[in-house]
């Protein structure tokens, strides 16, 4: 059961390490560690090595393919992987060229110096090109704050980087040249980031799947939150309660990148999303009209109640309510054996958008049991706090929606409470 949770993460470790074995059985009567000299020389040529695959296996993972869905247990556990492979793969390749130089300092000053100033050779080049663009494109993603379509752009230089890195192994004549098995895995792995980079990113448009509908209805909200109801043009989407789609308006009013957003309609009913005004993009969602067309790519997500145990605790923090309000309106007299507490946490009584209909929902069903935590009153809601309330909770499944933080404190206070790890479910926005 262990290796099916984590069998995702084991194929990617697999494939992050095997150029790292395939270079050191290479040739076994190398002394590869003899020396200082030589030993920064070789872990230079690990970092190189295991930082390309990395970087590889990031780009792949960014074309979100539906099978990598099956084999992290939904998108979140895809993109957890994406930022924290894509984070180590910068690092090993900036340490690649960096111990090359200490390496050749230990030789002589001299010898640094020509590999470091030395511009003749393109094949190295490529990869200077290469970092290069990987800093400046880390330096905007964490430093300037950017509009959302202007970091998404930005983040395509990351494909051009890839394919500069990749000119460099494939043309630079060293131990990749030099092993068949290590140049046909590199190979594959450079041809299956690029078609991954050109699928989604150059011809993405074209190539991604995607559902077209039209708004039928808009049902303005309290707090700056709507509701937009939308019926297909042709083929109609099927998808899960709690799940979300990336969604493209197209609209003289907003801009056509995609964004992410839960479903709030039943599995059964007119497909709806719900949507808040927090920002730039959302505050020209006011702006949409009957009959505007809408792109969707989806569904996405294992957030559903289906797939974890009859006992649970939902937690939703503002907008975050869109997936519990979803699977609460899909709940039937078949799902007689949940037993569900829901906590709705908002700033005050304005907040609550959906709060009187899940205090109907929870009239006719005696398994949803709703709970409003206005925080203007009561302060952040806490695991403490829900543990009074629900009573037992080390035996439930509880899932979180909402802000970034109150996630990370919850999980966390939870834990403390002896919950374990693998019972806390989150549906975290803020990774696509």
């Amino acid at each position: 059961m262990k290796t099916k949770k984590y069998l995702g993460r084991i194929i990617l470790w697999v494939l992050a390490l095997l150029p790292m074995v395939l270079w050191l059985f290479q040739d076994l009567s190398l002394a590869r560690f003899s020396n200082l000299q030589i030993f920064i020389f070789s872990l230079a040529k690990i970092a190189g090595l295991t930082g390309m695959a990395l970087f590889s296996l990031t780009i792949i993972l960014s074309s979100r393919l539906k099978i990598f869905e099956k084999l992290f247990k939904g998108i979140n556990g895809v993109y957890i992987n994406h930022h924290f492979m894509g984070g180590l793969a910068f690092s090993l390749l900036l340490f690649h060229p960096l111990l090359l130089a200490l390496s050749y300092l230990l030789i002589s000053p001299e010898s640094a110096i020509l590999f470091l100033l030395s511009f003749a050779y393109w094949p190295r080049n490529y990869g200077r090109i290469a970092l290069s663009i990987m800093i400046v494109a880390l330096i905007i993603t964490f430093y300037i704050n950017l509009k959302y379509q202007i970091w998404k752009f930005s983040h395509k230089f990351l494909g051009i980087a890839y394919i500069f890195a990749f000119s460099h192994i494939l043309f630079i004549g060293s131990d990749i040249a030099m092993n068949p098995f290590l140049k046909a895995y590199f190979l594959a792995l450079g041809i299956l980031a690029i078609s991954a980079f050109l699928y989604r990113a150059v011809f993405g448009k074209f190539l991604v799947k995607k559902f077209e509908y039209v708004i039928e209805n808009i049902i303005n909200l309290s707090d700056y939150t709507m509701e937009i109801e939308m019926h297909p043009v042709k083929k109609e989407l099927k998808f899960l309660p709690g799940q979300f789609v990336f969604t493209s308006f197209i609209s003289e009013s907003i801009s056509k990148e995609a964004h992410p957003f839960s479903m709030s309609s039943s599995d059964n009913n007119p497909l709806k999303i719900a949507i808040k005004e927090l920002g730039d993009y959302t505050q020209k969602i006011k702006g949409l009209k009957k009959d505007d067309k809408v792109k969707i790519e989806g569904p996405y997500g294992r957030f559903n109640f289906k797939n974890f145990s009859t006992k649970q605790i939902w937690i939703a923090g503002g907008i975050g309510v869109v997936p519990f309000l979803s699977m609460a309106r899909s709940l039937t007299s078949g799902d007689s054996n949940y037993k569900i507490d829901l906590y709705y946490s908002a700033k005050n009584d304005n907040s609550f958008a959906f709060s009187n209909e899940l205090i109907q929902i929870s009239k006719n069903n005696v398994n949803l049991k709703t709970v409003l935590w206005q925080t203007d009153k009561q302060g952040f809601i806490t695991a403490e706090a829900i543990k009074k309330t629900s009573s037992e909770i080390s035996d439930c499944e509880i899932l979180i929606c909402g802000p970034p933080l109150m996630m990370t404190e919850l999980k966390k206070q939870f834990l403390k409470l002896g919950v374990k790890k693998n019972k806390i479910q989150t549906e975290e926005f803020q990774l696509y």
